[in-house]
């Protein structure tokens, strides 16, 4: 829907120009046929003058529509979608560089030469490691997926008079040219690290060029969710050059340009349109902060019904403790957070000699405050985050199975882009809730393997569960407990609620 939205849009626009170019000439060859009658002499009062109020078509600079995706492989499906749609030759002018650059990767083959062979037991028990970290990751990080994060695209679309093609004996109306200069472009497709390299000063201090995203009038954030758990900040960088005014002229025909634009309020006649799987305050703060349009904006988004939220999902016959933390600004999250683990929820763990502890951690910011305190203070601990080595992710994964380090610091970062299957688990503790739900029953679910990993006693009754929130975590707490369970535990006068599964 978003990208049928886009197309018309584009189309729309690309027709009236081309309309208005054809008027515009046949005014200026009227006007050159009339500058002399019969006789030679000038006749000014026969010349047609031209309406530029009228004819008021564009902006600055073409490009009208920027997209912001993930990585090269999503974008590879967004661009085959667009060409579709269109109805154009899939023959069209570097596709098929399009296809090799941004299209699924080969993978080595053990008949090539060179190359040793593959065991096929060992890449059987691969696929299957694979196949349990979930659809929804195979799809994003799975074989022959292209994960480049950063690249940009330029598209023209040019409309034009359906012709027959021989070839296939089909009609299309619209062509559409790949790998175009952005300043020939209807729309640009790219990442935000992409993007933003482009556009942000180099290390001479150089200041990079920006005016291609000076007539901006749609953005469409596509995959929100995917993007946060690369760099949220690129995205605000780049949502903060839009609809600027440009320092270059770029062969601007400035009695063309539309009147809003002159007057520096482009950014208040553009679209933004956010899609994502979830809801985020950082999300929520970028389209409050960007989405500036003078009819208003919209937020649409659907109830968490009980049976739909994660607790549904969890599979552990266990109690499930959520505590909510004071916290008076949302700056302070992770100074609350982290005192209230060290001086509540860490001293309980040593009082007992607790083992098979991990901490589930969904910032990195919140990870890196927490880990010095522990190395400050000497505490016996190992730590899998998503700039481990798969070295270090495998020794400190032995250790914390064996019991030899009995605290696990665990990030949501490491979880989203590899998925390890934590073993050994018997007390989780979530210092923030997981973006995505599914990881909480995820994580959860895995404290059932613990008794039949050990031998000395313990039963499945001993473990824990206990998971903080704080009230900025609204929509993520909605997520995993419903709707109205999560209205009552932010607004409530009590902190602490049980859920048992």
């Amino acid at each position: 829907m978003n990208l049928l939205h886009l197309l018309n849009h584009v189309l729309t626009s690309r027709t009236r120009v081309q309309r208005h170019n054809r008027q515009l000439k046949l005014i200026e060859d009227d006007n050159a046929n009339s500058d002399a009658d019969e006789t030679g002499k000038e006749t000014p009062e026969a010349k047609e003058e031209v309406d530029h109020e009228r004819f008021r078509d564009q902006g600055y600079t073409r490009p009208t529509v920027l997209v912001l995706l993930p990585n090269r492989g999503i974008c590879h499906q967004f661009v085959h979608s667009l060409i579709r749609l269109t109805g154009a030759d899939k023959s069209s002018p570097h596709v098929e560089r399009f296809d090799a650059e941004f299209g699924p990767t080969e993978g080595d083959g053990d008949d090539e030469e060179g190359k040793t062979p593959v065991d096929p037991n060992k890449e059987q028990r691969r696929k299957a490691v694979l196949e349990k970290k979930g659809k929804d990751w195979n799809e994003l990080f799975g074989d022959n997926v292209n994960q480049d994060d950063d690249f940009k695209l330029g598209i023209a679309l040019t409309p034009k008079v359906a012709t027959k093609n021989k070839k296939n004996n089909s009609s299309t109306n619209v062509q559409v040219k790949l790998y175009t200069d952005f300043f020939r472009s209807d729309i640009i497709i790219a990442s935000p690290i992409g993007l933003k390299m482009l556009i942000a000063p180099d290390e001479d201090g150089k200041e990079g060029d920006s005016d291609f995203l000076s007539s901006i009038e749609i953005c469409m954030i596509q995959n929100a969710d995917i993007l946060m758990m690369q760099n949220w900040d690129h995205v605000n960088d780049v949502l903060s050059s839009l609809n600027q005014e440009p320092k270059k002229n770029n062969d601007t025909d400035f009695s063309r340009v539309r009147r809003y634009m002159l007057e520096g309020q482009g950014a208040h006649w553009r679209q933004l349109i956010i899609s994502t799987d979830f809801v985020d305050p950082y999300i929520i703060s970028a389209f409050k902060r960007f989405g500036k349009s003078k009819v208003g904006s919209m937020k649409i988004r659907r109830k968490t019904l009980p049976e739909e939220a994660s607790l549904a999902n969890v599979l552990v016959p266990m109690k499930q403790v959520f505590q909510r933390i004071p916290v008076t600004s949302l700056e302070q999250q992770t100074d609350s957070r982290t005192q209230y683990f060290m001086k509540h929820i860490l001293p309980e763990i040593q009082r007992h000699k607790q083992k098979h502890t991990m901490v589930y951690i969904p910032s990195y910011f919140d990870f890196v405050a927490l880990r010095n305190i522990f190395l400050k203070r000497e505490i016996s601990f190992v730590s899998v985050h998503e700039y481990s080595r798969h070295t270090e992710v495998s020794r400190g994964r032995a250790r914390f199975l064996q019991g030899r380090k009995p605290i696990l610091l665990y990030t949501g970062r490491a979880n989203f882009f590899y998925r390890h299957a934590i073993r050994g688990i018997r007390h989780l503790i979530f210092l923030g809730l997981p973006e995505h739900a599914q990881f909480y029953a995820d994580q959860v679910n895995l404290i059932i393997t613990a008794t039949s990993l050990n031998d000395d006693g313990e039963s499945l009754a001993g473990s824990s569960c206990l998971a903080l929130f704080t009230r900025f975590e609204a929509y993520a707490l909605e997520r995993i407990t419903g709707s109205a369970n999560s209205s009552r535990m932010i607004k409530g006068d009590k902190a602490t609620f049980m859920f048992h599964s």
